[in-house]
């Protein structure tokens, strides 16, 4: 479980990244833009996206369902039976349900087809407190067991989702910080949010503290 970090935060940042999908050629409002793709990511609201990316009801909807098949396969799992993916994913829905953002403002940039948008977040945290030393632990218990390299994964596995789990009720969160996010339009007048954009969002949303860092 080394790659643990790397892989959870690769991870988030293709999620976010997967929203950007088209904005709003006329009369764009890049505060309500963010706000939307934000929603999409951690709640499956699709009305305002939907407004906003002129996506139909059923791609936005496979849009958010993407972006949850996008956390499991993005974690490097391999190997694992289909029940377990989607018990991720339920997890990922949940976790996510339970971001606190609100976004403040926007501001029209100069000498730049674009917009800074100002979103407050209190960064989820607590979540992977200990989870290392946890799953080291409980994994440990498996060595005695007569167990192929699939099964042991599954059980690796498992054992990770069942830790998370215990933890989605006693989350904390930090203090409200603010993050700037530029959105910005390109040659077809088309807006979506850059990838330092991206990564603010990826950063600021859930703290990976207490991850492995190699």
């Amino acid at each position: 479980m080394r790659k643990m970090k790397k892989s959870f935060m690769a991870c988030l940042l293709t999620i976010v990244m997967a929203i950007s999908l088209a904005g709003c050629k006329a009369e764009f409002d890049a505060a309500n833009y963010v706000d939307s793709c934000l929603d999409l990511l951690t709640k499956g609201e699709t009305k305002e996206y939907m407004k906003m990316t002129k996506r139909t009801e059923e791609q936005a909807k496979q849009d958010y369902q993407n972006n949850l098949d996008s956390m499991v396969t993005s974690m490097g799992v391999t190997g694992i039976s289909d029940k377990l993916q989607e018990d991720y994913k339920t997890f990922f829905k949940e976790l996510y349900s339970k971001s606190k953002y609100e976004v403040k403002s926007s501001k029209k940039m100069s000498g730049k087809d674009g917009y800074t948008v100002t979103v407050e977040i209190q960064q989820i945290t607590g979540l992977f407190d200990g989870l290392q030393d946890e799953l080291v632990e409980k994994s440990a218990e498996l060595a005695s067991e007569d167990l192929d390299v699939n099964q042991a994964m599954e059980l690796v596995f498992q054992i990770m989702l069942d830790l998370m789990n215990d933890r989605l009720d006693n989350i904390t969160y930090s203090d409200a910080k603010s993050i700037t996010v530029d959105v910005v339009a390109d040659s077809d007048k088309v807006y979506s949010i850059t990838n330092k954009g991206y990564e603010a969002i990826n950063d600021a949303l859930i703290s990976i503290e207490g991850l492995e860092t190699e």
